[in-house]
């Protein structure tokens, strides 16, 4: 799919196939775009993508015909919702590595970036959806303005928000990192305080010296250090999580298995004796020339021994004789990173979306009407009709043409006696598949229940051309038949069904259709002996015959 604007030209990548072909050109793109960072990287974003098969999709800006180097990436990720006040399904964009990135954006030829910006800007605001959220975003002003300059305020609005955890005041939207010199006695003498540099050595050398070991996950114990992290974790900030917990342990796992395999995480434990007392999960990003610090766990039960001072200047020393230049901290500020000499930037977070609340053009995106289907389709067998009717209706103004919507929408209202739109539905669903013999049945019902019993019996007959054996269309065909007064039809018809039903010892219920009709249908057009001017004895006879 392309959208053209001036020169620019935007493709949306949503398979993997098409993804791997385009992996030179996101890692060239990442190595020389200044904005780039971590958590947009190949090695990063691609393997957390997969975990959202079928959702997300990737905006990729070429200059020039296909098969173009693309000279700008945009990784989104789509859901859909459903809005509680009107019951309807709406789409909502995210940035792809939301839930987990603490960084989102785009990379881009410096060259091109703007143009770039602008050309996702329009392609996104002609998508249908209800919300785009534009969360920790970190791109500069031009890039950002670019971008939101291409929605209409006549159709868009959009707010921004803070990030700002309620029970300690820490603001997410605030980073912090570390710039490193050459050497690391260059960082302890000239960014750390008096203090916090003594009491680092101090504890440094107990580390040297034994009273304290520090490992790193390695290949036979990740799995082991992973699972250590997280308890820890889970032991200080579970209890505000609340039922959030499990969904978080859960991503984090995934975040960090998939980030070891892709030999990205820098896993420190700290311990004393057997006993774990803190460990660090950092990102190492050799392009940038980074570690990223992503998460922490510590031992609350023992506070005397500074368990982040010494891991964070254990990693900061090992960056530095690395040949690293930056120490991330990543969002947030917790009063303790600022004793490691940091500089502040901020992530912006906002919404832009819909002043209707639903989606553009009131149409979903296609991609999205096989799981809403689902949906719909629980709504229906559970007695939600009204939020039934709603979805189907959605799902055929996005596409008219969805036969199983058709196919739905058409039973349910045949069920509330609105025959005259449920044969309009099952006309365009046994058009649109002129061989599905379940489509032309409904279709034959829906006329019988309008008494257009001519066509019905047409239906029918296209039904049994089809499926030579359907047992209930030949029974709704002889209801049609004798309606119409074509007895002698009707009755060899079910004379034809009725030894098929006994014989395949199913559908009890239609053998005793079957019966009663044909012993109704042949009582009903029993010979007649009394004539015009009959002979009075003839007459006599055919009555005394008959009592």
């Amino acid at each position: 799919m392309t959208l053209r604007g001036m020169q620019m030209q935007v493709d949306v990548i949503t398979d993997l196939e098409t993804l791997a072909n385009v992996q030179k050109d996101w890692e060239r793109l990442y190595a020389a775009d200044p904005e780039a960072q971590f958590f947009v990287s190949w090695n990063w974003l691609v393997p957390y993508m997969r975990y959202y098969k079928g959702a997300w999709f990737v905006l990729a800006a070429r200059l020039g015909s296909p098969g173009s180097p693309y000279v700008a990436l945009m990784p989104l990720r789509m859901r859909t919702r459903m809005s509680g006040k009107t019951g309807l399904f709406f789409n909502e964009i995210s940035m792809a590595g939301n839930n987990a990135a603490d960084y989102t954006g785009a990379i881009c030829d410096p060259l091109h970036a703007e143009e770039a910006l602008l050309a996702f800007g329009r392609h996104v605001a002609q998508m249908g959806w209800a919300r785009l959220n534009l969360e920790n975003l970190r791109m500069s002003r031009e890039r950002i303005f670019a971008f939101i300059g291409q929605f209409s305020r006549d159709i868009f609005a959009m707010r921004e928000f803070s990030r700002v955890n309620a029970a300690d005041n820490v603001d997410n939207c605030r980073c912090f990192s570390a710039a490193l010199p050459d050497t690391f006695d260059g960082y302890l003498d000239n960014v750390l305080s008096t203090n916090t540099r003594q009491k680092l050595r101090r504890f440094l050398r107990k580390v040297d010296a034994g009273e304290l070991r520090i490992t790193r996950a390695d290949a036979t114990t990740y799995e082991r250090d992973i699972d250590n992290l997280l308890e820890l974790w889970r032991v200080k900030w579970g209890a505000r999580k609340g039922d959030r917990l499990a969904g978080i342990l859960h991503n984090n796992r995934r975040v960090l298995r998939e980030s070891f395999k892709a030999g990205t995480l820098f896993l420190p434990i700290l311990w004393q004796g057997d006993r774990p007392l803190g460990a660090l999960a950092i990102f190492v990003d050799p392009v940038k020339k980074t570690l990223l610090f992503f998460m922490a766990g510590r031992d609350e039960a023992v506070p005397s021994i500074p368990t982040g001072l010494i891991l964070h200047g254990h990693c900061i020393k090992l960056a530095i004789e690395n040949g690293l230049t930056t120490y991330d901290f990543l969002r947030g500020d917790e009063p303790y990173k600022f004793a490691f000499g940091v500089t502040e930037s901020k992530v912006d977070c906002a919404m832009v979306y819909t002043k209707s609340g639903r989606n553009a053009g009131d149409r979903l995106d296609p991609r999205s009407l096989g799981s809403i289907f689902t949906e719909v389709t629980r709504f229906h067998q559970e007695g939600q009709l009204t939020r039934a009717e709603n979805g189907y209706r959605q799902i055929l103004a996005s596409d008219p043409a969805h036969s199983r919507a058709l196919y739905g929408i058409g039973q349910l209202l045949s069920a509330k006696g609105d025959h005259r739109e449920a044969l309009a539905h099952f006309q365009t669903l046994a058009t649109s598949v002129p061989t599905s013999s379940k489509a032309w049945l409904r279709l034959g019902m829906e006329l019988q229940a309008l008494s257009r019993h001519i066509e019905a019996v047409d239906a029918f007959r296209t039904v049994l051309s089809l499926a030579p054996d359907f047992a209930a269309a030949e029974f709704a065909l002889a209801k049609s038949l004798a309606a119409l007064e074509r007895s002698e039809e009707a009755i060899a018809t079910l004379e034809g069904l009725q030894p098929k039903l006994e014989a395949a010892s199913r559908d009890d219920s239609l053998l005793a259709k079957t019966r009663a009709m044909l012993k109704r249908l042949k009582f009903e057009n029993r010979p007649s002996y009394i004539m015009l001017n009959p002979d009075r004895k003839a007459v006599t006879r055919v009555l005394s015959t008959a009592l």
